[in-house]
């Protein structure tokens, strides 16, 4: 049977929301996200829903900020509390579901966008995404690769009075990173610096550049320094950490990309 008749029959629900479901990504069949209701689906195949993704409201293609856009890549100047990509649960809201919309209004055949530098959804500024369609070999793994400039402004919770060096090394643990523990085994080396910008209500304004670093580094050095970053993580909450610069020389075209966000409020330096 069908991806939507077999969630008529286990859920109770009628063709057009158990369409809505899948095509909001919240349906897996294995360990792969399907968006496409009519796929047929074999006896002892093991089906995963998330019945919550119908929920997440659509992202307006419209209402996307695009600072710089050519035939490889797009780079989006993402707001606080909505998710650069797909989520577990979902894909309907994030910023790569909206460009897959915008691309295929534009005519392009099965699109696909890449995300190349993960940010936190609490997080805001600027997002590098590869495009393509059904007819182009994809090319992320030459922007991952890039030696690319990233510069991040956060707010740390206490004075930060001279530049802080942190060199405590991460490990992956469960898609994510955390701080390693001493003489922990696969741990990876990182380093962050933070330059102090201005400090105010018991809180510093810091600049960190990146350049092949995740940015989840960024508040994790920060907590382990004790000076956590202001705000929580997770969808819909403000974290006071925001990429505000991306530079890089484009792998196809040669041509040297160099683009700012604007900065949220709290970012300005004479911010309080």
């Amino acid at each position: 049977m069908t991806l939507r008749q077999l969630l008529g029959r286990r859920l109770g629900l009628a063709v057009a929301p158990a369409s809505d479901l899948i095509r909001a990504g919240g349906v897996y069949i294995g360990n792969v996200r399907t968006c496409i209701p009519t796929l047929r689906v074999r006896e002892g195949e093991r089906v995963t829903i998330y019945r919550g993704a119908a929920e997440a409201a659509p992202l307006d293609p419209g209402s996307l900020r695009i600072v710089h856009r050519d035939a490889q890549c797009i780079i989006v100047d993402k707001p606080h509390g909505v998710p650069a990509a797909a989520t577990r649960e979902g894909s309907r809201g994030a910023i790569s579901h909206a460009l897959v919309q915008l691309l295929a209004r534009e005519g392009v055949q099965r699109p696909y966008v890449g995300l190349v530098h993960p940010l936190d959804p609490a997080a805001a500024g600027l997002v590098l995404f590869t495009v393509r369609g059904q007819d182009t070999a994809s090319f992320l793994a030459r922007f991952t690769d890039l030696d690319t400039l990233r510069v991040y402004r956060a707010r740390l919770s206490g004075h930060v009075r001279e530049v802080m060096v942190c060199e405590t090394p991460l490990i992956k643990a469960g898609g994510g990173l955390r701080l390693a523990r001493e003489g922990e085994r696969d741990a990876v080396p990182a380093r962050t610096e933070f330059r102090p910008l201005a400090a105010g209500d018991g809180a510093s304004l810091v600049e960190v550049e990146l350049h092949r670093g995740s940015s989840e580094q960024i508040s994790l050095h920060a907590q382990a320094q004790a000076l956590p970053v202001v705000g929580r993580a997770g969808a819909g909450e403000v974290l006071e950490l925001a990429c505000v610069r991306i530079a890089f020389t484009h792998p196809i075209s040669g041509a040297v990309i160099d683009v700012r966000a604007e900065l949220p409020p709290w970012a300005e330096p004479g911010a309080k």
